[in-house]
């Protein structure tokens, strides 16, 4: 049976008098919908179709059209299998892109209706362990594709496989194809010519088997060198290229020498009577008997493909695409447009998400990536790459891993460079020990580590500066730095790995403990009260805290990965065994009794406590005080009620998650936009929380007039709403349809009565009343069915 996966990429008298009654609603983001904010500029493949150019990239699929500009992506939030793309084709008869995946996986996106169907036969091919697609060519109704064991016919009428071809004559079983053609024989057939791991192999199209090992023809071009890494044809002569060197196939079969290479060739093209390759950083020519560098500048080349008229274009794996044109009887030739790619984040994976009060999210990369910087995305979806290829002040300085945004800017915390300031005006400061009391690691002459940094309602800002002789550091809203010591906690020794830093409703601070032998590791909490002078440490309350677990309480893991606080001042505790909270107070810096609790599931059928044993790597709280969870398992959201509830859980198979483990995770209060960061990259979901309305408003209603279909499931959201409403849904003449309650500042309506039965067409009146005093709001909405 044919595997595959389909799913869509998108998008009376009695109407009358509705329309007449309620007006048009301004545009906003539908509740529910995905968005995916991936780098798109680690391209992998290209082809071009009729003057547009199509890119398989790391962040997904775009296409460029280079007489208007325009691009248009395409992702998981689309519809695709994922964003990590391996290879591309056009097939110019159907309107269709076919793109292939490291794991065998196909996806066909049809450009006229936007639909997308993925298919499986290849990544079930379970024998195969290596099922990579590495590229992709179209022969009528064939889609043929080189892949990690063989080759593949994927018939495009029947959306099948029709053959493998895993024996190749006398070459290894289940050989690595990189690179395939669709010509003409040495013998003057039409056929397949194959780049393979150990050599080259050909064989007819009219062959009466070619799974048939007897019907392919093998030629090694250097028994020390077997890989080819690319193959074409250019004057009627095969080309061929090694780790080392660039062949030429002879009568006979014999491979000439034409020139030693300075790395892989990938990809060759035909530009005229030009031949052009790709080395890593740049591509060249191709004479009788030499190899002539003709353009550098590039970071790793991966593909060169040749356009209409001289025109050719360049893939790079992180500069994007450059579109040349190279006239005749010129010596070089002109650059047109380079580094072309859709807006984004430079790099696709954060370890760190925060939102600010203005609705910006910052972003700052995984630990370990020395040259990565930190982002911003503006409401509007524009990005700002703040790294050193784009920043002056962050030249040579790069392994930013925490953001703390404040005062309209950012702080942003680094592995060894110190610590970035990024004011209103995008203005760029870097502190290290020339311009503040931040000092090396211990051991080291110049190496900064600021693991964290927090801040207190009157501007003062918190930094640990890990390892060194003074590991905290307090900024006073006057600039005046100051370093302190290690916080004298009564029960434990001095410590100076101090990693991130939480300040609390009351002014504590909570500090995760690193291994001082391994940062890679933590050995618990220090709870800190600094009082009224954070620069005099003499009057510090501190403890430590690292009671393992017992029976609901304690840490339920030994490994704490972020610390927040939610809106009813209880602090959650994120730990590779699950989450657990501190019911705190002003005084939790002395409390003897203080102590985590793990959340305990309402419904027994759950288990006891929620999210045990889960890997939990970041907790976000939205406007209604619900809890984003991230974990290696998906994005949970569980809300307290009878116990705790889970609301709901996202994984690859029911969303667009690129994967299920969840490196981070942050809320925008002002959108209920939620910030879903995973090991493959980054998306937002629309949720219905929203931040509160301080007093009753006119309520927001959408859609309005609301559609009901047969079958369909509507959903209406409110907005404006306090943060504790009782909503009541009536009739124009006053009679009750439903009454609920809800918190937060967007709630959804599912059009359905007290009874659960749909509601008939009419006007209906949305009434909702503040819990503490806040006053009455009113809206209105007209179903039709």
């Amino acid at each position: 049976m044919l595997a595959e996966r389909m799913r869509s990429c998108v998008g009376g008298l009695g109407l009358i008098w509705a329309l007449l009654l309620v007006p048009d609603p301004p545009v906003r983001a539908q509740t529910g919908a995905w968005t995916a904010h991936t780098s798109a500029r680690a391209i992998t493949d290209v082809a071009v179709a009729g003057g547009v150019i199509w890119a398989a990239s790391l962040g997904g699929v775009f296409s460029y059209d280079p007489t208007s500009g325009a691009i248009r992506r395409y992702t998981a939030a689309d519809g695709l299998y994922t964003v990590e793309t391996q290879s591309i084709a056009y097939d110019p008869h159907r309107q269709v892109v076919w793109v292939g995946y490291n794991n065998g996986v196909l996806d066909r996106l049809s450009l006229n209706s936007g639909e997308v169907r993925t298919f499986f036969d290849i990544q079930r091919s379970e024998r195969f362990p290596d099922r990579n697609i590495n590229r992709l060519r179209l022969q009528g109704d064939s889609l043929i594709a080189a892949t990690g064991f063989g080759v593949v016919i994927f018939d495009t009428q029947r959306n099948e496989v029709r053959d493998t071809y895993s024996r190749l004559g006398t070459l290894p079983a289940a050989i690595q194809v990189n690179d395939l053609l669709v010509a003409p024989l040495p013998n003057g057939r039409q056929g397949l010519i194959l780049g393979t791991d150990a050599g080259i192999a050909w064989a007819p199209l009219g062959a009466p088997s070619l799974q048939d090992p007897a019907s392919w023809t093998v030629e090694t071009i250097i028994s020390l060198q077997p890989q080819i890494r690319a193959i074409h044809i250019h004057n009627d002569s095969l080309f061929a290229s090694t780790n080392t060197g660039i062949f030429r196939r002879q009568t006979g079969g014999n491979y000439e020498l034409v020139a030693e290479t300075p790395g892989i060739v990938r990809s060759f093209t035909s530009v005229g009577d030009r031949l052009l390759i790709t080395a890593r950083f740049g591509f060249h020519e191709v004479t009788a008997k030499s190899l002539r560098h003709v353009r550098g500048g590039f970071q790793d080349l991966q593909r060169i493909v040749a356009g209409t008229g001289n025109e050719f274009w360049l893939a790079d794996l992180e500069l994007g695409i450059s579109h040349f044109e190279w006239p005749d009887h010129s010596p070089g030739p002109h650059l047109l447009t380079a580094s072309i790619f859709p807006d984004g984040p430079f790099d696709s994976l954060f370890g760190d998400l925060e939102t600010d009060d203005e609705g910006n999210l910052w972003a700052a990369a995984v630990a370990g990536l020395p040259s990565a910087g930190f982002y911003r995305m503006r409401p509007s979806g524009e990005w700002t790459n703040f790294t050193t290829r784009f920043v002056d002040e962050l030249f040579r300085l790069g392994s930013f891993w925490a953001v703390h945004p404040t005062g309209g800017g950012v702080w942003a915390a680094s592995r060894g460079a110190g610590l970035a300031r990024v004011d209103a005006d995008d203005q760029v400061t870097v502190y290290n020990s020339d311009n503040s009391t931040l000092l090396p690691a211990a051991g080291t002459s110049d190496y900064i580590i600021v693991h964290g940094v927090a801040s207190e309602p009157d501007g003062t800002i918190w930094v640990t500066n890990t390892t060194s002789p003074r590991p905290l550091h307090v900024r006073t809203p006057d600039g005046q730095w100051t370093g302190l010591g290690p916080p004298l906690c009564q029960n434990t020794v001095p410590p100076t790995a101090l990693g991130p830093i939480m300040v609390d409703s009351n002014g504590i601070k909570w500090i995760v403990l690193q291994n001082p032998g391994n940062l890679n590791f933590t050995s618990g909490l220090i709870i800190l009260d600094t009082k009224d002078t954070p620069a005099d440490q003499s009057d510090d309350d501190c403890q430590f805290y690292n009671e393992s677990a017992l029976n609901g309480t304690g840490l339920p893991g030994s490994q704490i990965t972020s610390l927040t606080e939610d809106l009813t001042g209880r602090v959650w505790v994120s730990t590779d065994g699950g989450p657990a909270y501190f019911s705190t107070s002003a005084a939790a810096a002395t409390d003897p009794a203080l102590g985590a609790a793990w959340p305990v599931w309402g419904d027994a059928s759950l288990g006891s406590y929620a999210l045990r044993g889960l890997q939990v790597n970041d907790i976000a709280v939205d406007p209604s005080n619900r809890l984003w969870v991230a974990t290696d398992d998906g994005a949970y959201l569980i809300q307290e009620g009878d116990g705790f509830e889970l609301v709901l859980r996202f994984g690859v198979e029911n969303s667009p998650l690129f994967s299920n483990v969840v490196q981070t995770i942050a809320v925008d209060g002002g959108t209920g936009r939620v910030f879903i960061g995973t090991d493959k990259g980054l998306l937002s979901y629309q949720s219905q929380a929203v931040r509160p309305a301080d007093d009753a408003q006119d309520l927001f209603v959408y859609p309005n007039p609301v559609r009901i279909r047969e079958g369909a499931a509507p959903e209406v959201f409110i907005e404006g709403l306090v943060a504790e409403t009782e909503l009541s849904i009536l009739t124009v003449h006053g009679a009750l349809i439903d009454r609920f309650d809800t918190r937060g500042g967007r709630v959804r309506w599912d059009a359905r009565d007290e009874n659960g039965q749909l509601v008939p067409s009419g006007m209906y009146l949305v009434v909702a009343s503040g819990k503490n005093g806040e006053g009455v709001a009113y809206g209105k909405i007209a179903v039709i069915r």
